[in-house]
Order: C-alpha cells, then sequence, then structure tokens
C-alpha cells in the first residue's frame, strides 16, 4: 500500500510567503521548527552552534493546525530523508517547506513507523531511488505520498516500536556518558597541571 493510504501527509510554509508585517490583519508569533531540534529527538548531532532562533508574525488564519508540530504526528525533513516522532516540548512550532507533517492513522504505531522509516532497507532503497542524480537530495511531497509501506500486524508494531525507542534511549545515555567522561578527563588534565604550576 501507499503512505496516502495510512496517512495525511502535509507539506510546511514558505515562510516568505506566509511572515506578514501587515497591522490590519489578526497575527501570532510563531517559532520555526530548527534542524537543532529535530536532530536532538533523532539523538544525532548538530554541527552549527548557532542557529537563529527568532520567531515569526503570521496572520491566525493561515496558522492550521496541519502547520504545526504535535506529540502525535511524524515529521519528516525533506534533505536528510529522517522523521522523527517530536517530543511534548516542541509541540506548536512552524513547520517550514524542509519538513512534511506525517499524521498516521490510528491502527499504525508511531514509534515502529519511525524506525521503519529511518531503519528499514524496504523504505531505504525506495527513498535512494527517489533521491538520485539530484545534487541537493531533498524529497518531493509527491514522492512521500507514493512511498510503498508493507506494516506487520498491529502487536508486532508495537513490540518493535518499543524496542526501537529503547535502542534510541540507550544510545542517547552512552552519547551523554561519554560526553561526561570527557568534560571529567578534560577537568583532571587541567587540574594536574595547576598543580605542577604551582611548584
Amino acid at each position: 500500500m501507499k503512505l496516502s493510504e495510512i496517512a495525511e501527509v502535509t507539506q510546511g510554509a514558505f515562510t516568505n510567503r506566509l511572515e506578514t508585517f501587515s497591522s490590519d490583519v489578526m497575527t501570532s508569533k510563531v517559532k520555526p521548527l530548527s534542524l537543532k531540534e529535530f536532530n536532538q529527538t533523532l539523538g544525532l548531532t548538530y554541527r552549527i552552534s548557532k542557529e537563529k532562533d527568532a520567531a515569526i508574525t503570521v496572520p491566525k488564519d493561515k496558522l492550521t493546525p496541519q502547520l504545526l508540530t504535535d506529540s502525535n504526528s511524524l515529521i519528516l525533513h525533506t534533505q536528510t530523508q529522517k522523521i522523527a516522532l517530536l517530543p511534548e516540548k516542541y509541540s506548536g512550532l512552524l513547520l517550514t517547506n524542509n519538513f512534511i507533517k506525517i499524521q498516521l492513522s490510528g491502527d499504525v504505531d508511531k514509534a515502529f513507523f519511525e524506525w521503519y522509516f529511518n531503519e528499514h532497507p524496504f523504505i531505504q532503497k525506495q527513498l535512494a531511488v527517489l533521491c538520485e542524480g539530484i545534487v541537493v537530495p531533498s524529497l518531493k511531497l509527491s514522492n512521500v505520498k507514493d512511498l510503498e509501506v508493507d506494516l506487520p500486524p498491529a502487536q508486532q508494531q508495537i513490540l518493535i516500536g518499543k524496542i526501537a525507542q529503547l535502542k534510541k534511549r540507550k544510545s542517547a545515555l552512552m552519547a551523554e556518558r561519554s560526553e561526561l567522561q570527557q568534560l571529567y578527563f578534560q577537568h583532571k588534565l587541567i587540574q594536574s597541571l595547576s598543580k605542577t604550576n604551582r611548584f
């Protein structure tokens, strides 16, 4: 079956077309979802240390729920071809045109689908073909909707989803442990140098 048969798939907005400076309409300030927040959700490192954190002003009538993040939908980054189930703390952020929102039907386990999309060879082969020959690989909305999916029974999805979440949590904890070890060793080295310089 195609992804469009089990999910509502929506492209994010072009912020320059959505942002307004008019005082004639009711507006809301909204912060766009950043790649840093997206990568943190997946446990990936993000190399850019400074990223603009500015909210933009948008007409309230254009700010539909499909353009905002929530903790019940999967978000696809079109250039990295990865999806993430965002935590509650990232709800209410604006999806820009680099993101696609995937709202799965109730009988598909979201944690399973995050793993399935990001790691299963069946999906990865399709993505490789769709992004072939492009200088900067990017998925189109129509291609995402047409992705073929082959889902196991619901109970198996739930089990795989739980295992995938535990694996992701373990990776995050190991990365945090490694970072803390590096800080500890750095502190000890500086401390030993300070003691040496006293004599």
